[in-house]
């Protein structure tokens, strides 16, 4: 699992169904409650207004007869892990995150893997060709069609969502975190991983229970404090394009 560790991670997202008629527009529409409530489908009548910024939220999922689709961004170490891994406990989605692919990818020693780790090492976007294909067939093997899905971390630039949309692969809804930036690099750098448990350490506000544990903590070859500007860089590059095409099922936490 990537992402930050529970206790420096943004609240939890919450979704529920309500009960809803069953009117064509009710199975596409939802709302966020919070200190008010918008409709998103309203939203969506009147006007394309900018993204809904509300810090503490609930999504308020309309019945759908279609599996719920989510997909879910933040620059490195955001908090984006965690969120899916709550969101997918709690609601049967697929969690396919991008990052893992290529990660597996990597591992492989495929032709694909060394050109992509090639790009991440210099903190670049890996070329669509490679990814937008192992994305395509992950959405659509048979358990993210029938219980829907929580895509972490991708697309992450316009042309990879122009690619997503025209396999037919359009979200519900899409969830940003927004965290300083300063944060976020105090999260990469002290970030670790322990290989037996795959459970993510932090060496400040999460560290290992025992010597034995701290012995074996890994960290990413990309989460030095060099590479995670670069890669914050071309995030921050990259996900205004991206927004814009989703403007209207977008929130901001």
């Amino acid at each position: 699992m990537t992402g930050c560790v529970n206790s420096i991670s943004p609240p939890p997202v919450t979704l529920y169904r309500p009960r809803a008629s069953p009117s064509p527009a009710s199975r596409s529409s939802f709302s966020f409650s919070g200190d008010s409530v918008h409709s998103l489908y309203r939203l969506r009548r009147v006007s394309r207004s900018p993204s809904i910024i509300a810090p503490k939220f609930q999504i308020v999922a309309a019945e759908k007869s279609e599996p719920l689709k989510i997909m879910i961004s933040g620059a490195p170490a955001s908090g984006k892990g965690t969120q899916c891994e709550l969101i997918t406990h709690k609601y049967g989605l697929v969690h396919i995150s991008a990052g893992d692919l290529l990660r597996a990818e990597i591992a492989s020693g495929s032709e694909n893997g060394r050109r992509a780790k090639e790009h991440m090492e210099k903190g670049q976007l890996v070329p669509d060709e490679i990814v937008v294909m192992m994305v395509k067939d992950r959405l659509s093997q048979s358990d993210s069609e029938q219980n829907g899905w929580l895509l972490d971390g991708y697309p992450r630039s316009a042309s990879q969502a122009t690619a997503l949309k025209g396999f037919g692969f359009q979200p519900d809804l899409f969830i940003v975190l927004e965290v300083p930036e300063d944060i976020l690099i105090e999260r990469v750098v002290g970030r670790r991983l322990d290989p037996v448990t795959g459970k993510i350490y932090h060496l400040k506000y999460s560290p290992p229970e025992t010597e034995e544990i701290a012995a074996r903590l890994t960290q990413r070859f990309d989460d030095t404090e060099e590479k995670a500007k670069l890669r914050l860089k071309t995030h921050n590059q990259n996900v205004r394009d991206v927004l814009s095409m989703y403007d209207d099922i977008t929130i901001k936490a």
